[in-house]
């Protein structure tokens, strides 16, 4: 089993928001405190929220260019 990396979390958390809330109403603190993570661990990882979407839609693109 493939352990998901801190990204794959933090753009979990940042859908299941999505899910239920517009775009630019989720800030950083929900998607980490939805995921149990820090705000300093976010920024590790992504400029903001929108580098984290493009992150995301960049990473769907590949696997339907592999598939």
């Amino acid at each position: 089993m493939k352990r998901k990396t801190t990204k794959e979390i933090l753009a979990e958390s940042f859908q299941e928001l999505a899910a239920n809330k517009r775009i630019d109403k989720i800030t950083i603190t929900e998607i980490t405190s939805n995921c149990g993570m820090s705000q300093p661990t976010f920024y590790n990882h992504f400029k903001d929220k929108y580098d984290l979407i493009v992150w995301i839609y960049i990473r769907k693109a590949d696997k339907l260019l592999t598939k």
